[in-house]
């Protein structure tokens, strides 16, 4: 007489079903964790960076009594060629030494320089970047020309990728610093304009209540943002980098190296739209990170009070953040 066996031999169909299904709602569970973990991991990795920036600005503050200029104008500008950029002068202070001498900021231009050192220009500097950002390591002159400089050949030259870009005004980006520190349209208000040597004791509003540098990444909503660029900064029609206050050309130019709170945090950027180009901008969820004066870093959510109206003086938190010596008392951001 044959006994049946107690057990199954196998799963059936049914169960097989229900034990993919139940793995299923368990990936779906879990991935979002993963994602945020990762997310997480990412945007402290982009916390490090700007702390990175912070200690650069303040040891090079230590050694020559103010902030590094947010660029240096060439005395006899031509089209196209390339004035050195912030980014390059506190290259030292972030153990970059041997980036800097290469490049020789002060003894060679811009332009001779990426003609000898092309690849040390375009080659992806991890500080500068935020890892949250995909994007290119360097600019495509045939996608973004505004976003390269001339060589000595005359030839364009991407310009190395940042997603980091100093703070400067509340209105478009401009060249000169503003006649009152206050109102956006005379200048920048922020600590960034051309030849600036801004001190800390100039920075009345508070070390801790100021933007130094923000974020700007590659692409925001499918649209492209083009982030910032390294080292240099491109000349427009012989009267140094393009702004609000000299030929404006919002593809390129100061643009390029700084960045305004005329439009919010993560606006959209729109053909119509163009100059929003000027806003900063992050791909973490919700806003985007700052580096304070004072050395620290802080996520602003893209809610935070902004009142961009025609006045452009400084009557909302976000404003108040890049004013340097508006007056005004910061809240809670």
């Amino acid at each position: 007489m044959r006994t049946k066996h107690p057990y199954s031999a196998g799963f059936t169909l049914v169960e097989l079903l229900v034990v993919i299904a139940i793995i299923g709602v368990l990936i779906a569970l879990l991935l979002p964790a993963v994602q945020q973990a990762r997310e997480a991991a990412r945007r402290m990795q982009c916390t490090n960076n700007l702390k990175q920036l912070g200690l650069a600005f303040h040891n090079y503050h230590d050694t020559n009594g103010k902030l590094p200029p947010m660029y240096i104008q060439l005395a006899n500008p031509t089209d196209n060629i390339g004035h050195w950029a912030w980014s390059v002068f506190v290259l030292p202070f972030m153990e970059q030494n041997t980036t800097y001498d290469i490049l020789q900021p002060n003894t060679m231009t811009a332009s001779n320089s990426i003609t000898a050192n092309q690849a040390v220009f375009q080659y992806e500097n991890t500080v500068f970047r935020c890892p949250s950002a995909p994007g290119p390591k360097f600019h495509d002159p045939s996608v973004d020309p505004g976003y390269a400089i001339a060589n000595s050949s005359g030839s364009n030259i991407g310009l190395g990728l940042t997603n980091y870009v100093v703070s400067v005004n509340i209105a478009n980006v401009r060249q000169k610093k503003s006649t009152d520190g206050i109102t956006g349209t005379t200048g920048n208000i922020g600590p960034f304009y051309k030849n600036s040597d801004t001190n800390f004791k100039d920075i009345t509003d508070g070390l801790s209540n100021t933007f130094l540098v923000g974020e700007r990444c590659w692409t925001h909503n499918g649209v492209r943002n083009s982030a910032g660029t390294l080292y240099a900064v491109r000349d427009a029609n012989g009267n140094g980098p393009s702004a609000q206050d000299a030929d404006v050309l919002w593809n390129q130019g100061v643009v390029t190296i700084a960045g305004s709170v005329r439009y919010p945090i993560n606006c959209i950027l729109t053909a119509a739209n163009s100059d929003k180009n000027n806003a900063f901008s992050s791909q973490h969820p919700g806003g985007a990170q700052f580096l304070m004066a004072d050395g620290s870093a802080h996520f602003i959510a893209d809610t935070i009070n902004l009142s961009n109206d025609s006045a452009w003086t400084t009557n909302s938190v976000l404003e108040n953040l890049v004013g340097m010596a508006d007056g005004q008392v910061v809240g809670e951001y």
